[in-house]
């Protein structure tokens, strides 16, 4: 188990290289594997991270400071971790700005999350039941996909609604036409 706050300070202190477009994804994520005495990238795990666009890039190396802590060090997997980066970080940087999960409380503790989550790591004091509950409080990519279902939703009563309507004006025009 991990403390949960001990992370989301962690994000708030993120240093700044973390944030710069100097640095390379695929050798932090090998440095922070091999930090945990994992493997480090190879040819074809790197692949996915040698063309990134800006703002998932950015979040990667966020994350990566993140799960540099040493309260990840024994939990940390090749495996796991590179599914992380690869598959769940790129639609999150695409719905909010890297930075704010530095300077924003709720998606520090939403990024801090998602990494324990990746991980198989729960928050210290928490069940997997809270623990997932508070998650889905704080998650942005769900909270998009639950707007983006209401508005399609919306979209199909209203399409609903003007096909009634037209139909109930056919109706009246057939009966006017009637007389």
């Amino acid at each position: 188990m991990i403390v949960l706050s001990r992370l989301t300070r962690r994000l708030a202190e993120t240093p700044n290289d973390f944030t710069s477009t100097a640095a390379f994804a695929p050798a932090v994520i090998s440095d922070v594997l091999a930090a945990a005495g994992r493997a480090g990238l190879d040819a074809t795990t790197a692949q996915p991270f040698l063309d990134m666009n800006p703002r998932w890039r950015e979040l990667v190396l966020i994350s990566c400071w993140l799960v540099a802590d040493e309260s990840f060090r024994d939990v940390t997997h090749h495996e796991p971790l590179v599914r992380f980066l690869r598959d769940d970080l790129p639609k999150l940087a695409e719905l909010i700005e890297p930075r704010r999960f530095v300077s924003d409380p709720d998606r520090r503790e939403e990024l801090a999350r998602l990494a324990m989550l990746a991980l198989a790591v729960m928050p210290s004091g928490e069940t997997a039941e809270q623990a997932a509950d508070r998650l889905a409080t704080v998650d942005s990519v769900r909270r998009y996909e639950v707007l983006e279902a209401t508005k399609a939703a919306e979209e199909r009563a209203a399409a609903v609604r003007r096909a009634m309507e037209a139909e109930r004006a056919r109706e009246a025009a057939a009966r006017y036409s009637q007389v």
